[in-house]
């Protein structure tokens, strides 16, 4: 692990996931895989702290029985719902202040499976400041892809480039890339589940992020 003195100099690009880093979106996720259980013949989730336990692929194979060849037709319904559905979804506290500190001297960009519409307005209506790009439609189990495609189309490089992710396949999809993770704890997946993961970074709250990054808050 590096110093924070070292990594602030290093990482001057910052990009985030939006799906519960930016907004808490679990009870959001659940209501649009509810809707979509008769059309694929499984019944309802609940939101808690099981569902926290498993990654995305569990989540669709075990918990709603989904099979291979089912996936690619849910997971572009899903999508559309969440896109709709995320209106509602309250923006984490704290992640205003931080992103606006670090816009003062990183790159931020987003990675999300949502509508680029739907994240602006999101941020707008919160008062979070304009962030540099975003990077909308990424698909849910090809996130790498995404990220290769934001880092290459802005001409990033890897080295100074650090992600932020709530979720195990953040962190496989960083590994694929060849960048560092920051995950944190009060997304998707809790944070026992990120540490057997072993990200290169784990915080528990907002604020972190800027002593990590050796960032002021004011």
């Amino acid at each position: 692990m590096v110093e924070c003195e070292e990594a602030a100099m290093r990482w001057r690009n910052v990009i985030l996931d939006f799906d519960g880093t930016l907004v808490e979106s679990q009870s959001v996720f659940v209501s649009c895989a509810n809707e979509l259980g008769d059309a694929f013949g499984y019944g309802r989730i609940e939101p808690g702290p099981e569902l926290r336990e498993k990654d995305s692929r569990e989540v669709l194979v075990r918990a709603l029985g989904l099979l291979p060849e089912q996936v690619p037709c849910w997971a572009e319904k899903f999508n559309v719902l969440l896109s709709r559905s995320m209106e509602r979804a309250a923006t984490v506290k704290g992640m205003r202040e931080v992103l606006a500190a670090l816009r003062k001297d990183h790159w931020i960009g987003i990675v999300t499976s949502n509508e680029e519409e739907t994240v602006r307005h999101i941020l707008t209506r919160d008062s979070f400041e304009p962030v540099d790009f975003i990077w909308p439609d990424a698909p849910i189990f090809e996130k790498e892809r995404a990220i290769e495609g934001l880092i290459t189309k802005q001409a990033l490089s890897p080295e100074e480039t650090v992600y932020i992710g709530d979720e195990v396949r953040d962190i496989d999809a960083c590994r694929k890339v060849g960048i560092k993770i920051i995950a944190v704890s009060w997304g998707f997946n809790s944070e026992a589940v990120l540490r057997r993961k072993e990200p290169d970074y784990l915080v528990q709250a907002p604020i972190e992020l800027l002593t990590l990054l050796d960032v002021s808050w004011h």
